[in-house]
Parts: structure tokens; sequence; C-alpha cells
């Protein structure tokens, strides 16, 4: 698909993009961290200047993830009260303390699984669930926008999920 004109823009634009900055992107991060401790052991590293710049990229990671779940929630309305969503936004705080730096190792596992060919088959998963909404039939309630338009359709059984959401 790469570069071939049949595909468009995916073949042009998308594809380039995952392989260069989204399979790199593991061994960039890891060359920063790299040489983030190999200057500081060689006693070459501006302390002040590492320390700011690292609370300067905390707060503008954390603010690009609480401006996604914010966005995400005015949008698509998924959580069901205010204090998931003050759960999430806690975790905006704390997810680049530990779980970016996790997030880097199985990332790194990946592409070095996938470069040498030592990843595990991939198992068959097998389907479920499907059967019951199959033998449901389709009604304007199934398309409703909210709760309330699918409550007034009055089928028990398509007021159960609306728009991602259990009622």
């Amino acid at each position: 698909m790469l570069f071939r004109p049949k595909y468009g823009r995916v073949g042009f634009v998308l594809l380039p993009y995952l392989w260069i900055f989204e399979c790199l992107e593991p061994v960039v991060e890891l060359f920063g961290y790299a040489s983030i401790l190999i200057a500081a052991a060689l006693g070459t590293l501006d302390r002040s200047l590492v320390c700011e710049i690292l609370l300067f990229g905390y707060g503008f990671a954390t603010l690009i993830s609480i401006g996604s779940v914010l966005m995400e929630e005015l949008t698509y309305r998924r959580y069901q009260s205010w204090q998931d969503v003050a759960r999430l936004i806690g975790y905006c705080f704390v997810e680049h303390l530990s779980y970016r730096q996790l997030h880097l190792l199985w990332r790194l596992r990946g592409l070095w699984e996938s470069l040498i060919g030592t990843g595990g088959p991939w198992i068959e998963m097998r389907r479920s669930g499907f059967e019951r909404a199959a033998a449901m039939p389709v009604t304007e309630a199934t398309h409703a926008h909210s709760a309330t338009d699918a409550a007034a359709a009055g089928d028990p059984h398509q007021t159960e999920l609306v728009a991602g959401r259990r009622l």
C-alpha cells in the first residue's frame, strides 16, 4: 500500500506518517532518555534548564490530555456522572509519571518482536454477543439520539443501549 497511487491519500500520507512517526517514536523517546542520562553522567547538564523543560513538558502534556477528555465528554457524553470525568482528569495528572515509561517499554518490545519476527502467532478471536443484536428488530428507537427518545419508543429491549450508554 505504501506509495501506491491506487490507495490515494492512505498510501501517500497516512501510512508514511505511521511508519515514520509512530513506529520510530519509541526509539526517539528512548534516545532522548539515554541522552539525558549520559549528559547528567558527564556533568554537561544544566539542571535548572532540564527542570524547567520537564515541568513545561509535563504541564503541556497534562493540558492536552485534560483537553482531550473534556472535548470527548462534551462531544459524545459517554460517561454517566461527573465523577467519572473527574476520575479521568485525575488520571491525566499521573499518566505521564509512570504509565508513559511503561508504555514505552511495551512499544519497544513490540517493535523489536516485529523486526526480528519473534512475536507469537495471532490467535483466532471468536465473536460473541451479536446473536441478540441480530434477533432484535430494527426500529426508530434503535437510532434514537438520547435516552428519552428511546424510552419514549416503549420497547425495553431497544432502550438498553442508546448512543453507547447503558440505561
